[in-house]
């Protein structure tokens, strides 16, 4: 199971306190998500919203703020991705990650549009959540490996290579752990075929992430095509 202690997020520059808005109609979820919150051993205060009404009425208090925002688009009164556009107009910047069953592609690319900054799909682990969940407060953009592989190709094929690795300055074990997230391993998958810890696979995203002036997989992986890199 993974367990996180506040040592770990120190290190990672990551808060021990988070104010966390939960917009999620289905109790079972509801229970999972604060679940996959206890296994980061972090404190946190969670507000649950059951509709959008809830939430639009929550966001209308002025004094009203959050860190994280965890959002389900299947909810019973609206779209949730008016509930990720009334988050960004209200709260600015604060990081939305969408934990939802739907994966069809258009809504993914329409929830990224509005501002979400993670898909995870509820088929996913307790412990995959946890992780997404750090990641995003860690600023990365977590999405399912399934949808990630729809994503990717969607970003259509590599353009002739300008000069492969070198045009971004990658690293070997870099462009090697954009290949295998390319393929649609998460993390911990990369992380075991290359032989190294999650954090390391962590590290290296940021780090390339930050050559390619990219800020998600799905950037990352269609500027490598272009440069035909993968």
């Amino acid at each position: 199971m993974l367990v996180r202690t506040a040592a770990h997020f120190k290190a990672k520059g990551i808060r021990s306190y988070y104010k966390i808005l939960v917009v999620e109609d289905n109790p079972v979820f509801e229970r999972q998500v604060v679940r996959a919150l206890s296994h980061l051993s972090m404190n946190s205060d969670v507000e649950v919203c059951h509709t959008g009404a809830e939430a639009f009425e929550l966001l209308q208090n002025e004094d009203v703020r959050f860190d994280l925002a965890l959002v389900d688009l299947g909810l019973p009164d609206v779209s949730g991705i008016e509930v990720i556009q009334a988050l960004r107009k209200r709260l600015g910047d604060v990081p939305v990650m969408v934990i939802s069953v739907i994966k069809s592609e258009s809504t993914v690319l329409s929830a990224i549009r509005a501002g979400a900054r993670g898909y995870i799909l509820k088929g996913e682990s307790e412990t995959e959540l946890a992780r997404a969940i750090e990641d995003v407060l860690g600023g990365n953009y977590p999405i399912s490996p399934s949808l990630a592989r729809s994503l990717f190709k969607l970003a259509g094929a590599p353009a002739a290579s300008n000069g492969g690795a070198n045009d971004f300055d990658l690293s070997p074990r870099e462009l090697e752990t954009l290949r295998h997230i390319a393929r649609g391993n998460n993390y911990a998958e990369v992380a075991k075929l290359m032989g190294v810890a999650v954090s390391t696979i962590q590290s290296n995203i940021r780090s390339l992430y930050r050559k390619m002036d990219a800020h998600s997989q799905v950037q990352a992986v269609a500027k490598a095509r272009d440069a035909g890199l993968i």
